[in-house]
């Protein structure tokens, strides 16, 4: 082997010495304002329009959370006590699962594009570089857990000692998750596993709501459905010395875990960190354009990518049948979807068992929708893009109804499967075409549109377009059940309905 055909290494005497992540960050911050371009002035009147914004929706939803509080404490029946000891079992292993999929979605560390090629590819410890995300996701975690779990205890009725214990666990434990996550983005094979343990948690969180939907009622609940959750807590003094102890144990483990794990962040691959960053990058994209749609779009553009390829299947039929036959091919191609759109039907037992009957309708319209959106993406790339439905050879309304099939499909069979907790033929119905009018709409609308003068708001200038575009969807799904909602006759529950879809389905949708 000759000199030329030997790898490169790194010689601190041909370069000079190998300079620290400290004093690098330092030299781009300080180059980084001499490139300023806005006084101290302007970015303290933004800042302040944030903080006061935070401010007035925290007041806001303090009192109504107090408000909620105070009413779900007087409760002290017998269905209180039972809904009280089963929703800490949903809540928590759904919180934890949560946090486990959205995390390692991200990354969770993540860089920019630069960042990896200019900086984590460098003789740089990437430790250093690093570490700086690394805090923000960790802080970040935390205090989303303590809001989370402070919100829920204080909407169950608990005192404001059960309320912090709650909010100090939840954030102890959803930073536990966090660690795990960063340690799991190591390697493909621990982010698989962590991922399976994250399916393991949802169904833990299932399988408490089953129960708690079909369990018996022992007479009417009407009276208590404002005031239905509370702690059964009655010397809670005395009952809180395990829950303190447990919450300092777990606040101690996080800590020591987010220590230990920040000298492996060395470990993360450059691949796996940019991916993250792409992935912000896109979201921000999308919520800057109040786009929902395109929030999915990202995350599945990502899954793809990183599923790389699939094993490709002929195609059966002519026409329409083709379409639908590759529809149905395609959503099969993501079997999760499927698990989660069926696992949401827990939903509406839940709302059902927890005597809400009134709610059941709206539950199950939210849940589906949730549910059968995602099964939508095929009608979304065809509507956005122009070229393939000419390469298709359709109009855009008849392949708009034709692709629509597997999704109403999976629909009707999800309403069906809803019917007893809903507990109406026409209920359900209303339900079922409202999650298909909406899904429908919202995945064959229009992208956002900037004509027009703009309209001055606290965050600036912005184009009128923007505000229609996240009520897309739900518009037709509040049509739907305005019927149901306003206790009408069965005839007004299904005509109305079915007015919608048929509009739906036989009006052209516009191009961009």
């Amino acid at each position: 082997m000759t000199a030329a055909d030997e790898p490169v290494r790194f010689d601190p005497a041909d370069f000079g010495a190998i300079p620290s992540s400290r004093s690098l960050r330092q030299w781009m911050r300080t180059t980084r304002r001499k490139h300023a371009d806005r006084s101290f002035g302007e970015i303290f009147e933004d800042v302040y329009l944030v903080l006061f914004t935070l401010a007035m929706v925290g007041a806001t939803g303090g009192n109504v959370v107090r408000h909620l509080n105070s009413n779900a404490s007087g409760c002290t029946s017998a269905t209180c006590d039972q809904l009280t000891s089963w929703i800490p079992w949903i809540v928590i292993p759904l919180l934890l699962a949560t946090t486990l999929r959205m995390l390692l979605a991200v990354g969770p560390v993540s860089a920019s594009r630069a960042t990896g090629f200019w900086l984590l590819a460098t003789p740089v410890s990437r430790s250093s570089l690093l570490r700086p995300a690394y805090r923000l996701v960790i802080g970040a975690v935390a205090a989303v857990g303590v809001v989370v779990g402070a919100v829920i205890w204080a909407l169950l009725g608990a005192s404001l000692g059960d309320v912090f214990l709650a909010a100090v666990l939840i954030g102890a434990l959803l930073v536990c998750v966090a660690v795990a996550t960063v340690w799991a983005q190591q390697t493909e094979r621990r982010a698989w596993w962590t991922l399976r343990v994250a399916d393991v948690l949802l169904a833990a969180a299932v399988v408490p709501a089953i129960i708690l939907a079909f369990r018996p009622t022992s007479g009417p609940v009407a009276d208590e459905t404002l005031t239905i959750l509370t702690f059964d807590d009655p010397q809670a003094s005395g009952g809180r010395g395990p829950v303190l102890l447990l919450a300092l144990v777990a606040v101690v483990v996080c800590v020591a875990l987010v220590l230990v794990l920040a000298r492996t962040l060395d470990r993360l691959g450059r691949i796996s960190v940019i991916a993250g960053g792409e992935l912000l990058a896109g979201l921000a994209g999308a919520a800057s354009s109040l786009d929902i749609s395109m929030l999915g779009d990202v995350i599945a553009g990502r899954h793809w990518r990183l599923k790389g390829r699939v094993r490709s299947h002929r195609g059966r039929g002519a026409n329409g049948a083709a379409i639908v036959q590759r529809e149905f091919r395609r959503i099969l191609r993501w079997p999760r979807r499927l698990a989660v759109a069926f696992g949401l039907l827990v939903v509406p037992y839940a709302v059902h068992g927890a005597g809400f009957h009134v709610l059941v309708p709206v539950a199950a319209a939210i849940a589906g929708f949730i549910a059968v959106r995602p099964l939508l993406d095929g009608l979304r790339t065809a509507c956005r893009s122009i070229g393939l439905v000419r390469a298709l050879g359709w109009d855009l309304r008849d392949l708009r109804v034709v692709m629509a099939v597997v999704p109403g499909a999976i629909t009707a069979i999800w309403a069906a499967c809803a019917y007893p907790a809903i507990g109406s033929a026409a209920a359900s119905f209303a339900v079922a075409v409202g999650i298909i009018c909406g899904t429908t709409r919202q995945a064959s609308a229009r992208p956002p549109s900037y004509a027009g003068p703009l309209v001055t708001s606290p965050m600036g200038a912005i184009p009128p377009g923007l505000f229609s575009q996240p009520a897309r969807g739900f518009d037709l799904l509040v049509l739907c059940l305005a019927p149901v909602l306003l206790n009408l006759s069965n005839l007004w529950v299904i005509v109305i309905p079915a007015v919608v879809l048929v509009l739906m389905f036989s009006v052209r949708p516009k191009t961009a």
